[in-house]
C-alpha cells in the first residue's frame, strides 16, 4: 500500500505561513490525520435506522465521534422488540406446512426445522446486545486507531483511509442485491403473494440484513488494522532498500550505471553474442574492439513504432548520474535509527493490542454468525436433498425447493464467514510479518549495535502477535475453514443416511400395516363364509326333516 498523507487541511492560509513560523508553531499548526470513522458515515446513518447502534447521531455527524445515548438505548431496544414480534407473527401465519411437515415426515426433519427457524432470530439478537453492552467501549476503540495514525504520521508514515469509503459502498451494494435477490425470487417462485399474509414475508430477510450490517464493521475496521500493519512492514523495506542503494553508491556502482546511461560510450563486445551484432545493423568485432578507436555512432531512426515520420530534433544533453550527489540510509547510522524502530515496533504493539480489543469486542457475534454458517449451509443442502425426494420442508426453508435460489443464498452465506475468516488471517500474517522486515534492516546495516537493537525489538514482537477466534473456541485462519469444510460434507451424508432409514422404516411400517388390513379383510371374508354355510345347513336340515 501507498504510505502517502491522507490529511484533513486546515485551510490554504496556514499552509502557506507555515514556513514562516517558529519551530514550536510550525509542529502544532501540522495537519491532523483524517479519522477512520470519517469513512464510515453512510454505513452509521444505515446501521442507526436499523437499530443496530445506540450511538448518538448528533455527536457522530458533528465530531465523527461514537459516544453512549440513551435515546439511542431506548430506540435499539423497541427495534428489537418488534423485530422479535413479527418474525414470530411470520412464524405462526407460515405455520400450517410445519404442522404438516411434522405429521407427514421424520422427527430428525421437523426438530431440524424447528431450531433453524430460530436460530436466525438469535443471531440478531447477539448482535444487538452486544452492541448496546459496547457501546461505550467501541467509541474508545477508534480513537486509539486514530491515535495510532497520528503517531504512524509523526514517522511519516500515515495511512490513506480514502479507499476505505469505497469498500463500505461496495459491500454495502452487495448485501442489498444478495438480500433482494432471496427475498423477491422466493417470494415469486415460491410463496402464495394472492394472500395479504404474505407481506410478512420480507420479515424472513431482516435478521441475515442486520447480521451482515454488523459485520460489515468488523470487517472493514480489521481490514484497517491490516493497512496499519503493512505500513509498518513497507516503512521497513523502505529502509532496506534505501540502505542497499547507499551500500550501491559506496561501492561506486553509480559510475558503472552513469557510464551505461551515456549513449556515447561503446558497448562492452561479447564474443559468444558475435552472430547477434552480425545480425543487428551489420556490426562487427572491429567496430567494438579496442580503446573506442571505432567508435559506432548512434543513429537515430526517422521512423517511429507506428510507421510515422518523425522531425530530427537536437541532439539531447544527456545528464549521467553525479559522482557528487548526497546518498543518505537512516541504517547506516544505527543510535539515530534506534528511535525510529522503538516507534515503529511500539505502534506495531499498540495495534496488536487494538486488534485483540476488537476481537473481544466481536467475539459472541463471530461465534453465532460461524455457528449460524455451519447450520444454515448443511441444512440448506439437506432441504435441499428432501425437496428433489418430494418430501416436506420447514415453511422459512422454501427457498431450498429452488437450486438457483438455494445457490444465491448459500453464496451468501458462506461469503461472510469465509470472507472475515481469510480477513482474520491475512491480518494476522501482516502482524508477524513485522518481525521479519526488521530482521531485514538488521541483516542488510551488518552492524553489531544494529543487531542487538533488532533483536531486542524482535523478542517483543514475538510476544505481541495478534490472533482472531470465536470466543476461544477455534482460530480463524484457513485452517479451520478447512476443517468446516470437511465437517459441514460429514453432517450431510449423516443426515441423509438418518433420512433415508427413516423413510425406509416409514415405508416397511405403511407395508406391514397393509398387509395386516389385507389379512383382516381376507379373515373377515373368511367369517362370513362360515357363517353362510352354517345358515345354509341349518336351513335345509329343517326343511327336509319330516313333520310328525
Amino acid at each position: 500500500m501507498a504510505c502517502r498523507p491522507s490529511i484533513i487541511s486546515r485551510g490554504s492560509d496556514v499552509g502557506q505561513s507555515t514556513f514562516n513560523m517558529p519551530p514550536a508553531q510550525t509542529e502544532s499548526a501540522l495537519p491532523m490525520v483524517q479519522p477512520l470513522l470519517k469513512e464510515f458515515q453512510l454505513l452509521f446513518y444505515i446501521s442507526k435506522i436499523a437499530g443496530i447502534l445506540p450511538q448518538d447521531l448528533e455527536k457522530f455527524r458533528t465530531k465523527n465521534v461514537l459516544e453512549k445515548s440513551r435515546n439511542g438505548m431506548v430506540y435499539m431496544l423497541a427495534m428489537l422488540i418488534v423485530y422479535v414480534l413479527l418474525y414470530n407473527i411470520l412464524i405462526y401465519s407460515f405455520g400450517e406446512e410445519d404442522r404438516t411437515l411434522k405429521a407427514s415426515q421424520s422427527t430428525l426433519t421437523f426438530v431440524i426445522g424447528l431450531f433453524l427457524t430460530y436460530i436466525g432470530l438469535i443471531m440478531m439478537g447477539t448482535d444487538q446486545l452486544t452492541a448496546l453492552r459496547n457501546q461505550g467501549r467501541i467509541g474508545e476503540l477508534y480513537e486509539r486507531i486514530r491515535q495510532v495514525d497520528e503517531r504512524l504520521y509523526k514517522e511519516k508514515c500515515v495511512v490513506d483511509n480514502s479507499h476505505i469509503g469505497g469498500r463500505i459502498r461496495f459491500m454495502l451494494i452487495m448485501t442489498f442485491l444478495f438480500e433482494l435477490s432471496i427475498l423477491l425470487a422466493t417470494y415469486i417462485k415460491l410463496v402464495d403473494y394472492t394472500q395479504w399474509m404474505s407481506v410478512l414475508w420480507i420479515v424472513s430477510a431482516i435478521p441475515t440484513f442486520i447480521n451482515t450490517l454488523d459485520k460489515i464493521w468488523f470487517a472493514v475496521s480489521l481490514y484497517a488494522l491490516k493497512e496499519r500493519f503493512e505500513a509498518i512492514n513497507q516503512t521497513l523495506e523502505e529502509l532496506v532498500a534505501t540502505h542497499e542503494k547507499f551500500k550501491l553508491w559506496l561501492r561506486g556502482d553509480h559510475d558503472t550505471s552513469s557510464r551505461t546511461l551515456d549513449s556515447s560510450q561503446p558497448p562492452e563486445y561479447d564474443s559468444n553474442l558475435e552472430y547477434l551484432y552480425r545480425e543487428l545493423g551489420g556490426l562487427d568485432m572491429g567496430s567494438l574492439k579496442g580503446s573506442g578507436k571505432n567508435k559506432v555512432a548512434p543513429v537515430s531512426h526517422s521512423m517511429n513504432s507506428f510507421g510515422e515520420s518523425i522531425e530530427a530534433s537536437d541532439k539531447a544533453t544527456h545528464h549521467p548520474i553525479s559522482v557528487n550527489m548526497a546518498h543518505e540510509s537512516e541504517l547506516s547510522n544505527a543510535s539515530k535509527v534506534e528511535e525510529k524502530l522503538n516507534n515503529l515496533c511500539q505502534v506495531h504493539d499498540e495495534i496488536c493490542e487494538i486488534g485483540k480489543a476488537m476481537n473481544e469486542l466481536w467475539s459472541y457475534p463471530i461465534l453465532s454468525l460461524m455457528a449460524y454458517g455451519f447450520l444454515i449451509f448443511t441444512a440448506q443442502l439437506y432441504f435441499l436433498y428432501c425437496a428433489t425426494q418430494f418430501q416436506s420442508i420447514p415453511s422459512l426453508f422454501r427457498s431450498a425447493k429452488n437450486p438457483f435460489i438455494t445457490v444465491i443464498a448459500l453464496s451468501y452465506t458462506s461469503g461472510k464467514c469465509v470472507y472475515l475468516i481469510y480477513l482474520s488471517w491475512k491480518t494476522s500474517l501482516a502482524s508477524k510479518r513485522t518481525g521479519i522486515s526488521l530482521h531485514k534492516c538488521g541483516v542488510v546495516a551488518d552492524d553489531n549495535l544494529l543487531f542487538e537493537i533488532v533483536n531486542h525489538l524482535s523478542l517483543k514482537l514475538l510476544n505481541h502477535s495478534v490472533d482472531f477466534s470465536a470466543c476461544g473456541f477455534f482460530t480463524l485462519d484457513m485452517e479451520t475453514l478447512y476443517g468446516v469444510s470437511g465437517g459441514i460434507t460429514s453432517y450431510l451424508i449423516i443426515l441423509i443416511q438418518f433420512n433415508l432409514a427413516a423413510q425406509q422404516a416409514k415405508e416397511a411400517i405403511q407395508t406391514f400395516n397393509s398387509l395386516n388390513d389385507t389379512a383382516s379383510l381376507v379373515g373377515a371374508a373368511t367369517e362370513m363364509d362360515n357363517g353362510s354355510s352354517t345358515l345354509y345347513d341349518l336351513v335345509t336340515t329343517t326343511m327336509l326333516t319330516p313333520t310328525v
